[in-house]
């Protein structure tokens, strides 16, 4: 048991606590009304952590929000018993209404977004909006997204529901783009 004497500012009386570590609780040996005393109780504690946490909080807000995190590097595929990576991209267009597909396979290259994969078969034709991470796309070969409650283009990369623009998505070789007309799931 430690003991201490501590001098009570406001009363000029001195007050005698006893702390056991064992507990880990302090206790008080002699009643006193020092607890109560505005003048040197620990009242104005509380308040300036409060305030210290939300000049903290500002002080982040202000430096303004992280951006996107980054996304994890995709792997390269594993070869096949020593077989070589494909060196192309395939695309198939699903119109939704029964129509025949379109499927194409195009010569892969650095940096090759599905924009660049898109835009490489002459058969398809490309209405957007916006460039880069903002570009949308509004319709393929004159089938236009309906809207809200409507069918849209949406695609995936092997299978995968992308998560950014089309024009900044980019292919790895052997990759499979498949984009779908249909109502949101």
């Amino acid at each position: 048991m430690l003991m201490a004497v501590r001098k009570c500012k406001a009363n000029r009386r001195k007050v005698r606590f006893s702390w056991y570590f064992r507990n880990t609780r302090t206790e008080v040996s002699e009643p006193t009304d020092h607890d109560s005393c505005p003048a040197c109780g620990s009242w104005w504690r509380l308040p300036l952590l409060l305030a210290i946490v939300l000049a903290a909080i500002m002080s982040l807000l202000r430096r303004g929000a992280p951006g996107p995190a980054p996304q994890p590097e995709r792997m390269p595929r594993e070869t096949v018993a020593g077989a070589p990576i494909a060196t192309s991209v395939q695309l198939t267009i699903n119109f939704g209404d029964g129509r025949e597909p379109i499927s194409a396979e195009s010569q892969w290259h650095e940096d090759m977004t599905v924009a660049d994969l898109l835009n490489s078969d002459p058969r398809v034709s490309v209405a957007s909006t916006g460039s880069g991470a903002g570009a949308f796309l509004n319709s393929l070969n004159g089938v236009a997204n309906e809207g809200v409650n409507g069918r849209n283009w949406t695609y995936r990369v092997n299978g995968e529901h992308a998560d950014r623009s089309y024009a900044v998505y980019e292919l790895r070789p052997g990759d499979q783009v498949l984009w779908t007309f249909a109502a949101h799931q």
